[in-house]
């Protein structure tokens, strides 16, 4: 776990995501403990974001990359600023479509990411990472919006 700057602990993923049309989208997925989650929620609601049973609008959210690493989620018209500690190594492809598309950002409930992850083979985590994030999307309980970047 990582800390945000005086948001609490904070799991953060940097993800690659082909869609049904064979673009290819970055993703951030960000989830927070029970006491911060409601602050997150707020930001991310006042920031345009919805339910991720439905599609993802563009929002006001920006995602900030600087030197290649993902610093921070900055939300609800700038007020709020999200920052993984340290800031998240951002993969060239990533980079890439995050330049052409913007950033896919999901916010899971706590719970979300699964405790075991660090137990399973490296072969599996991926596996167990995506059925609970699918798990959470169908559920209609992740919130997601497409967030600007700004890369320097």
């Amino acid at each position: 776990m990582t800390d945000a700057a005086g948001e609490g602990p904070m799991l953060w993923a940097l993800a690659v995501r082909e869609t049904d049309d064979g673009d290819v989208l970055a993703e951030v997925v960000v989830e927070v403990g029970e006491d911060h989650y409601p602050s997150l929620a707020v930001d991310a609601w006042e920031s345009g974001f919805v339910s991720a049973a439905a599609d993802a609008p563009v929002t006001t959210g920006v995602v900030e990359v600087r030197a290649g690493r993902f610093e921070r989620l900055v939300l609800a018209g700038g007020r709020q600023v999200w920052e993984p500690h340290p800031a998240l190594a951002a993969s060239p492809g990533w980079l890439s479509a995050a330049a052409e598309r913007g950033v896919l950002v999901t916010v899971v409930p706590p719970g979300t990411w699964p405790t075991d992850l660090g137990t399973l083979a490296p072969e599996h985590r991926v596996d167990a990472f995506e059925t609970s994030l699918a798990a959470a999307r169908d559920g209609g309980e992740a919130l997601q919006g497409v967030a600007a970047v700004d890369i320097a």
